[in-house]
């Protein structure tokens, strides 16, 4: 539907109503075949209302209008006469809507602009913000400086990047607003910016006005319905935003922005909607206006735009300092990457050099300054070093701290010494030694079974020449008693083929310290009752410590603990005989 539509459905609804129920009335007369008089009764109401409601001087074209159409009804049985009181009426609610137009046009777009006004706004803002969001993927991950002093900005005012971007592109300064009365030429209220005045801001408001009605009525002349929005002036743009009996110029410098448009319009709504009352009955009398009210509404087109400025006022160094401490923290992490890279590449050709290999030989990098530090035993290894380096990019300097010892214990040698008494220590049983060479200094940890065995070890490791510090960490820990002693049923007895395993036990008891306590732990099988069972663990245990201790002669501490129980994990129903045993565990 066209402007003219809606402004037709608007202002003539109930003249459009009255019509459509005439078009009803008559399709119903044709289709029950009333006689011409029948439908002229019919019909009268209809057309009387119609002509009350019309303005008088277009009574008479109804009238001429309406007769030809009834009298074609009675002579053609009605049927083409229907649509034609739409055809013969239309020409007649077109020119009412424009006389109505003319004669009251400022009371339709004072009623009009608020709502359509706020509709165009929202449209524009929407679009804007579309926009915003298109091209923020575009800029996002940039980094320049000026692409950095804008993120940062971004950051401070609390706004979007884009946003802040396009606004740096199309600034917008206003200088001065205007709110005029559109039939005298009177300017309401007015306010302008205090750091870029206006002079005699009442001739300028008359000028605009003089201007803005010569041009108009030229263009109503002309039959276009448009009026003019922009003025150029100089350097600067007037932008008129007009709305029934006022309007409002605002003199503006740089682009004239969407954003500058919507909030001109909005500061017009709220003059329109508040004081549309006071406008339109304004007699030349200042007094009986809202002058303070005026000012307040127009000054915010004002205080948006010092505001920005002002938030512009930050100092050059908020800016560059950040990004100094930025540059200098990148640019010491970058060389301390590159220093570490060729660090690590110096010594993977050091160690891979056959030769060198069992020297301690290490490189530090500094600003692509190289420091070679270690020792050997000739001035070859030295020189063969420096030599490998040398082949290395990139550095600025190497510097040879090698040092190099008469008596020198040859680190491969030393290494070879450690790893053969390692070996022979851990064939004892119970004793898991390990260790960590860094020359000329070792690391012993691990467990033994006493402590008279820690004590040797360390002996042992300390007869190594060359080596400067032993850092000895190993634990006593007595070994596992794996062996199990096994009993005929009904029977405490130890049986003549268990006996080497009681001899097997007895010669590690000797070997471990005689503070450990060792447990006798003794079970029985599914048989018998459990008082007797109770009798036979007991003194299976009682048989083990008696052997353990006469004919042993071991000196740790045994205790008789006996389990009327069946051991867990055995196959009681196929090997009762792996119940009735007696096993070994080490008091915590």
């Amino acid at each position: 539907m066209d402007d003219l539509g809606k402004l037709r459905n608007l202002l003539l609804k109930e003249e459009q109503e009255s019509l459509l129920e005439l078009k009803i009335q008559l399709e119903k007369l044709t289709v029950e075949s009333h006689t011409p008089q029948m439908i002229i009764e019919k019909i009268s109401p209809f057309i009387s209302s119609i002509l009350k409601k019309s303005y008088s001087s277009d009574k008479k074209l109804l009238l001429e209008a309406l007769s030809p159409i009834v009298l074609e009804l009675i002579d053609r049985n009605y049927e083409e006469s229907k649509d034609k009181v739409v055809k013969q009426l239309a020409p007649l609610i077109t020119t009412a809507i424009r006389e109505k137009i003319k004669s009251h046009k400022d009371e339709v777009v004072d009623a009009l602009y608020p709502v359509i006004g706020n509709m165009i706004t929202r449209y524009v803002s929407k679009t804007f913000e579309d926009m915003l969001f298109s091209i923020n993927d575009q800029i996002k991950n940039g980094l320049t400086f000026k692409t950095l002093k804008r993120k940062i900005n971004a950051k401070i005012h609390g706004i979007s990047e884009t946003e802040l971007l396009l606004k740096e592109h199309a600034l917008t300064n206003v200088k001065a607003v205007f709110f005029i009365h559109k039939e005298t030429g009177i300017v309401l209220s007015h306010t302008q910016n205090i750091n870029n005045p206006i002079n005699e801001p009442e001739m300028i408001a008359s000028m605009m006005t003089a201007i803005r009605s010569f041009v108009n009525d030229w263009i109503d002349k002309n039959e276009k319905h448009q009026e003019i929005n922009t003025i150029e002036y100089g350097g600067s743009k007037i932008v008129l935003e007009a709305s029934g009996y006022s309007y409002l110029a605002v003199i503006i410098d740089g682009a004239v922005t969407n954003i500058t448009i919507n909030s001109i319009r909005e500061v017009l709504s709220q003059l329109v909607a508040k004081y549309s009352d006071e406008i339109k009955n304004f007699d030349g009398n200042m007094e009986n206006l809202p002058k303070e009210e005026f000012l307040s509404i127009i000054s915010q087109l004002i205080n948006e735009e010092e505001e920005e400025v002002n938030n512009k006022s930050l100092h050059p160094l908020v800016y560059i300092l950040p990004l100094i401490l930025v540059s200098w923290i990148s640019y010491t992490i970058y060389n301390n990457i590159i220093d570490n890279n060729l660090a690590k590449k110096a010594n993977e050709i050091l160690y891979k050099d056959s030769a060198l290999t069992i020297y301690r030989l290490e490189v530090e990098v500094k600003n692509k300054n190289m420091i070679i530090n270690g020792m050997v035993p000739f001035s070859f290894y030295k020189d063969l070093a420096y030599k490998d380096l040398q082949k290395i990019d990139n550095i600025k300097s190497i510097q040879n701290n090698i040092q190099i010892v008469d008596s020198f214990d040859n680190p491969k040698d030393i290494y070879d010494k450690i790893t053969y008494l390692t070996l022979a220590l851990n064939l004892k049983e119970g004793n898991r030694i390990e260790y960590s060479y860094n020359y000329p200094n070792v690391k012993v940890f691990g467990n033994v079974f006493s402590k008279k065995e820690k004590k040797y070890v360390e002996e042992q490791f300390k007869l190594i020449k060359g080596l400067e510090n032993i850092d000895f960490e190993v634990g006593i820990v007595p070994p596992n008693i794996e062996d199990i002693i096994y009993f005929e049923q009904n029977s405490s007895e130890i049986l003549p083929n268990q006996e080497y395993k009681l001899i097997k036990i007895i010669n590690l008891l000797h070997n471990l310290d005689e503070d450990l306590v060792l447990e006798i732990r003794g079970f029985r099988d599914f048989t018998g009752t459990l008082e007797r069972n109770a009798i036979l663990v007991k003194e299976r245990a009682e048989n083990i410590m008696k052997y353990l201790k006469v004919k042993g002669n071991v000196s740790q501490k045994l205790v008789n603990i006996g389990i009327n129980d069946i051991p867990t994990n055995i196959d009681k129903e196929n090997y009762p005989e792996q119940g009735r045993r007696v096993v070994f565990t080490w008091k915590k």
